[in-house]
């Protein structure tokens, strides 16, 4: 009898691709904050405070996003994995999902990732505009 290997469950590819996700945050907000305060990138100017609070935004929600959305996924695969559902096509992880659609819980990691995409987009065009502003007959 041959063993073939399925694929992996969600529990053990999750703690590694969980730590990963949030290291990586971590490391890339250690690292905008260090090059904020830094004297040798600040070419002799002070310290940018609404890029460090900007900064601060845009990780904060990041984390909450993350934390939101790894605590969701707990809930409905781990806790509700038997979830009855209101017919038989919603049951189980999903159907809790479906049933979380417009509750807080729910609703605030979408608001959160909508929003720090929406700063996002404002630091690149910004900078775009400020261009722009700054030599108007270009």
């Amino acid at each position: 009898m041959v063993r073939t290997r399925g694929p992996h469950p969600l529990s053990v590819l999750t703690p590694s691709f969980v730590r990963f996700i949030l290291g990586m945050l971590v490391v890339l907000f250690f690292k905008c904050m260090a090059a904020l305060f830094n004297p040798v990138y600040r070419r002799g100017e002070g310290v940018k405070w609404g890029l460090v609070s900007y900064v601060v935004a845009m990780f904060s929600l990041a984390t909450v996003y993350t934390a939101m959305i790894i605590h969701i996924l707990s809930i409905s695969y781990i806790d509700n994995r038997n979830f009855p559902g209101d017919d038989e096509s919603y049951t189980g992880p999903y159907g809790y999902l479906y049933a979380l659609t417009y509750k807080a819980i729910n609703v605030t990691p979408r608001v959160a990732f909508r929003l720090n995409n929406w700063l996002a987009d404002g630091l690149l065009v910004s900078f775009l505009f400020d261009a722009v502003v700054a030599r108007p007959g270009v």
